[in-house]
């Protein structure tokens, strides 16, 4: 390497050294706390437990609810499940399924329609019905209740959007559907 670029490598060096200096002077402190005069030093502080609330007890029953298919057909069959648990409150074992609990399921309008039906052996709970209303295409609210072990109400919320009936093709009144080039009837004398 020539001593020229030896020296051209060391300024570049060296002006790199300062533009990192002056952005470094540059950058913003973080902010202080001055809760106390510590003359501007960073303080961490210990959080007081005294102060802070306890880790609220996990449930003692949980519930949730979704359906079979969120958009199905005027048509189709829909199956809102329902699923229940019994927790134990130290998280020392694992939940176990809620047998026997009558759930209610609620669906909103346009269907407007409840039941009641109970979980079985698994905690699974659910409920089979066909979709009628044919002109929607907004969400339908699904709001399901139950009664846990403790005397409380647990609910649980889903939903489900009816897609609206397709439109059947109408036959074109002369020609082959679809091939865009009227066709002469049989009936025509031509």
């Amino acid at each position: 390497m020539s001593l020229q670029a030896k020296r051209f490598a060391l300024l570049m060096v060296a002006l790199s050294i300062i533009a990192v200096a002056l952005v470094a002077c540059q950058t913003p402190t973080a902010p202080t706390q001055n809760n106390s005069n510590n003359g501007g030093v960073n303080v961490f502080h210990t959080p007081n437990p005294a102060l802070q609330t306890p880790t609220p007890a996990f449930p003692p029953f949980t519930i949730g609810t979704w359906p079979s298919n969120y958009s199905p057909n005027s048509g189709d069959n829909l199956t809102i499940y329902v699923i229940c648990r019994n927790q134990d409150a130290s998280m020392q074992s694992a939940p176990k399924p809620a047998v026997g609990v009558g759930v209610t399921i609620s669906i909103d309008p346009p269907f407007n329609n409840t039941k009641v039906v109970t979980t079985g052996a698994d905690g699974i709970a659910a409920w089979t019905f066909q979709m009628t209303d044919t002109s929607s295409g907004q969400p339908v609210q699904v709001t399901v209740t139950a009664t846990g072990p403790d005397g409380k109400t647990y609910v649980a919320q889903t939903f489900f959007t009816p897609s609206p009936a397709a439109a059947s093709p109408s036959p074109s009144p002369s020609g082959t559907p679809g091939s865009g080039t009227p066709q002469p009837s049989p009936t025509s004398g031509g």
